[in-house]
Formats: C-alpha cells, structure tokens, sequence
C-alpha cells in the first residue's frame, strides 16, 4: 500500500474497501462535484480502495436499494452516503472511518425556514434536534440524515428487503422518511447511531436563494 500522509492504523492491516453512495437527479451541484472530487483524492491516498456510485433514477427507495447493492457487490467494508446538495471536507469518510463505528454521521441543517438540524435524539419528538454545537465525543442519536453517513456494509446481512420504506405516522399524520425508517431498524438489531459534532461543523447543505430588494 502506498505510503501518505493520511496513512493511519485503522486501514493499514487490511485494505479497506469503500464505496460513495449518491442518489441524485440529472445534475448535481458545481461544490458537490468539487468536495467529492477532493474527497475521493484524500481518501485513495490513505490506501483506501474507493469507489463512488450514482443513481440518477427518480424514485428515492429505488435509488438507494441499488446502491447498497451495488456496494454489496463490491464487497466493500463501509458506504459513504452523501447527498449531491452537500458540501464537505476532503477529510470527511476519513474522519468517520477512524472512529470505527458501525454508524456514524454528520448533522447538518435543513433547507428551509425555522432553521432546525436533521438529526434528533427522540424521533417520536420533532423538538429533540440537535443544535450544530461540538463537542469531544461523539452523541448518540435516534435519526439523522442521511447526506452525510458512514456505514459498516455488514450492518445490512441481517436486514429484511426492502431496507428502504416510506411509513405514515397516524400519531402525527406525517411520513417517516426512509433515512429515519432504515436507522430505526437498525437500531432495533442493537445498532447505535452516533455524530461526528465538530466535523458537522464543516459540512454544509445547499440550497436556492431568492434574491431581491428585501435581504
């Protein structure tokens, strides 16, 4: 394996392989294409086998189970969601990587107004986000986002197709997205959902911006 700067214990035994998951639609934004492209150079110097696959199909759940397929074919050890509206250091599936969990993610905020996080502590409440504050160790959460998530590939042998599902939620008379849906069932299979907090400082969502005379 080729020596680096970014050469550290936790992928210097075995070769590890990774595989970048992206759902997306025709295009994706100019600083995605940017950040993933340092990305990929940061991470392929620590003498990380890495792969990126795109699914540029219009249906989300179907967008997903092919790419964790498609990384399950690879016999890849980890998945890297990132979502194409997201900004990200280069050292981000590093990071995640040494912490040498089984999930572990960014949070982030969301696109819209009140500005609140994607990730929470009690998914049964939408009060319980988490405020973009670090701290030195990582916090485990409920439900997260999944534009920026590390997973162990091997968390899925267990689970039940589909792994991706929308569920209505009579109690509050909303969706429960397939992000939330899938961590809650791995979750129930004794998986702990864990945030990076300092890096979520770094990672940022992309959104459009009406400008006018009133700023």
């Amino acid at each position: 394996m080729r020596k680096s700067l970014y050469n550290g214990s936790l992928w210097t035994g075995k070769p590890i392989k990774l595989s970048i998951l992206v759902p997306t639609r025709d295009m994706v934004h100019s600083q995605f294409a940017f950040s993933l492209t340092q990305l990929i150079k940061t991470t392929s110097e620590a003498g990380i086998d890495t792969y990126v696959f795109f699914d540029s199909s219009t249906i989300l759940l179907n967008q997903r189970e092919k790419l964790i397929e498609q990384a399950k074919e690879m016999k890849s050890d980890y998945v890297l969601w990132l979502d194409s509206d997201m900004v990200f250091p280069s050292t981000t599936a590093l990071r995640l990587l040494n912490h040498k969990k089984d999930i572990v993610g960014c949070n982030y905020m969301k696109r819209s107004l009140p500005l609140k996080t994607v990730a929470y502590t009690d998914v049964t409440d939408w009060d319980s986000w988490v405020p973009l504050t670090p701290q030195d160790d990582l916090i485990k959460v409920e439900g997260v986002g999944m534009g920026c998530l590390l997973m162990k590939t091997s968390i899925f042998k267990k689970l039940e197709k589909p792994y991706f599902e929308f569920v209505y939620k009579k109690d509050t008379k909303d969706w429960y997205g397939e992000d939330f849906n899938l961590l809650e069932k791995l979750r129930n299979q004794g998986h702990d959902v864990f945030i990076d907090t300092v890096l979520s400082m770094d990672i940022k969502h992309l959104g459009i911006y009406a400008f006018g005379n009133k700023m």
